[in-house]
């Protein structure tokens, strides 16, 4: 029963996976994941739940890793349980975004598009028009959104969980309460340097002060567009192989990671890393447009890519298509910042390395770091329950206190990640520092330029998903995740 198990579990996820890139790459249209849900209903069904409970409360503790494909077994029955209950909603949404559009300048724009435009657009009215504009059509979908947020928590409650926070707490074996108590730390850690440098930079780059500014300022300011010429479209790949070179990782050589850089209407404006068969076949999705938030993005997902391309082939497939989601994105961050690296940026003569770019990305970064904290305290409250009559205020109160821009109530359930997202990617910000750290007192300072240190992040790759992010900060000698570091970092950046 098991083998047949995991040979199922292993054809769902790459059907998945390759009906979301196909999607999301913008050579299909409509995303169709109903299909593959019905295909594969039988590992998920609420009896199959039940059984995949019962042989993970007879695994021992004993046998690691039998408990622990128990336990990985179980977690996606869950979470595809919850999944399979809202797949119709899904797909009606995602062909909603994917076909809106939104008129700009007598044309009208797509959706995707509107939030490059917002980026780059120079002029504030401008900027704000855009933004009301896709705002208008994030509210024409927030009433299937919020259907689609209630039967997730009824869901929950079917599977006798008391709330879809519970459920996850459970599944993941967090405390969330007591994880946003730790990241909040970072928001009175970095406050007072944060607010003194955000004032700064929006007095001089935009001619405003911290509290007239506006979310849409924030997506203008993240992009950091004065740096754009820095960062030409057409040298991108070619940084990004020179990069995993001195890892003695030869991209061309990699026929299992392939790059998908081919311009289509309706592709995704970011960056993606679609693992679609880990490790034979996996796809690097870019839409190049230029800039630094253009190399960040795309360095980010092949930080994706390279653990996934990396994982041995003999893992069973538990261990690859499911785990603990701060672990890769602790390796797409590893990579992601080196744009704030001055010795990286140094070893590239067509990047102009100054100390006000490295603050500047520092600052956008924290916006982002500060927004996650904020997304984290707003999404366990809001998953506790069905009353969503208070959630978009708090959501705004949240986001504008946490980021001094802002935010409209409205957003409250497009800026929203299934199953706590948030979480991981708050932990894994702060496992990145103490990987980066690491890897430069083992290596050297510039350790992105040390086969050795390629040698160090391949064998660790090989384990896959096999373990969580505290576990292989652990393995590694880190020692446990602390946001001490990373606050450290920020104030330290933007004195």
């Amino acid at each position: 029963m098991l083998d047949q198990y995991r040979r199922d579990f292993a054809e769902f996820n790459i059907a998945c996976a390759r009906e979301h890139y196909l999607f999301q790459s913008g050579q299909k249209n409509p995303l169709e994941i109903a299909p593959i849900y019905e295909r594969y209903s039988h590992l998920f069904d609420r009896s199959l739940i039940d059984l995949l409970k019962r042989d993970l409360e007879a695994s021992s503790s004993d046998f690691e890793t039998e408990n622990a494909s128990a336990r990985r077994f179980f977690a996606f029955a869950i979470e595809q349980f919850l999944e399979d209950s809202v797949k119709r909603l899904t797909e009606e949404i995602g062909e909603f975004e994917a076909t809106a559009k939104v008129e700009w300048r007598d044309d009208k724009i797509t959706f995707q598009d509107a939030t490059v435009a917002i980026t780059k657009e120079c002029d504030r009215k401008a900027r704000q028009t855009i933004y009301s504009r896709r705002l208008a059509v994030i509210e024409l979908s927030n009433t299937l959104r919020a259907e689609r947020l209630l039967k997730l928590h009824e869901a929950a409650r079917v599977l006798e969980y008391s709330s879809y926070t519970d459920l996850f707490e459970r599944l993941r074996q967090l405390d969330y309460s007591a994880l946003a108590r730790e990241a909040a730390t970072l928001l009175s850690g970095t406050e007072a340097a944060y607010v003194t440098r955000l004032d700064q930079v929006l007095s001089y780059s935009l001619g405003i002060r911290v509290a007239e500014a506006e979310r849409s300022d924030a997506m203008y300011l993240l992009h950091l567009t004065n740096f754009d010429h820095q960062f030409p479209q057409d040298q991108m790949l070619q940084i990004y192989g020179e990069t995993m070179a001195g890892l003695g990782i030869m991209v061309d050589e990699q026929k299992n990671i392939s790059i998908d850089s081919e311009p289509r209407p309706r592709k995704n404006p970011r960056a993606f890393c679609a693992p679609i068969s880990i490790p034979d076949d996996i796809r690097l999705v870019i839409r190049p447009t230029g800039g630094q938030s253009d190399y960040q993005a795309f360095l980010h997902e092949s930080g994706h890519a390279q653990h996934y391309g990396w994982a041995s082939p003999a893992l069973p497939p538990e261990f690859k298509y499911t785990g603990d989601y701060a672990l890769t994105e602790t390796y797409a961050f590893l990579f992601n910042h080196l744009i704030s690296d001055s010795n990286w940026l140094a070893s590239f003569p067509g990047i102009k390395n100054s100390v006000e770019f490295t603050r500047s990305v520092m600052l956008a970064r924290l916006v982002t770091v500060r927004r996650y904290v904020a997304k984290l305290m707003y999404e366990r409250q809001l998953h506790l329950g069905d009353d969503l009559s208070a959630s978009a205020a708090r959501f705004a109160d949240l986001q504008t206190s946490a980021t001094c821009f802002r935010t409209d109530p409205s957003d409250f359930l497009f800026d929203l990640d299934d199953s706590f997202y948030s979480a991981s990617y708050l932990r894994a910000w702060a496992f990145e520092v103490s990987l980066r750290e690491y890897l430069k007192t083992r290596f050297g300072s510039h350790w992105w330029a040390s086969r050795r240190t390629g040698d160090f992040l391949k064998e660790i790759w090989e384990t896959g998903d096999r373990y969580s992010a505290d576990e292989m900060a652990a393995q590694i000698g880190i020692g446990p995740i602390r946001f001490d570091p990373l606050i450290d970092e920020f104030v330290a950046a933007l004195k």
